[in-house]
């Protein structure tokens, strides 16, 4: 069903091109720099569409392609942020074990002192 809906979008758009296209043929004169143009109205607009989605995509690319780089330094800078954390946590660990450690010896070194 949604395809079919599809289907009769892009028939209509087809058909309101089609009479636009056949209301537009007049000649229009386009004057450049190097020089002049006549061409049909409709020409000029399917052209300068064309020209402007171009231009869009064109935009559009370079902006995402500038996003994704810089998602992956945040991503990259985030995993290093992780690797120091955990390097940190398991030091931090080692250390208090080592003491704790260090605590049981003596107090077992003063228990046996005391028997």
């Amino acid at each position: 069903m949604k395809n079919q809906w599809r289907m009769i979008l892009a028939l209509v758009i087809a058909l309101v091109v089609i009479v636009f296209a056949l209301l537009n043929t007049q000649e229009v004169e386009l004057n450049f720099l190097f020089g002049k143009f006549s061409l049909p109205l409709v020409l000029i607009l399917v052209v300068s569409l064309l020209l402007g989605a171009l231009v869009a995509v064109l935009v559009s690319t370079m902006t995402i392609v500038g996003l994704k780089r810089e998602l992956k330094k945040k991503n990259d800078n985030e995993k290093q942020i992780k690797k120091q954390f955990e390097e940190d946590y398991q030091k931090k660990l080692t250390e208090v074990r080592a003491e704790y450690q260090r605590k049981i010896n003596d107090n077992r070194t003063t228990d046996l002192n005391l028997k």
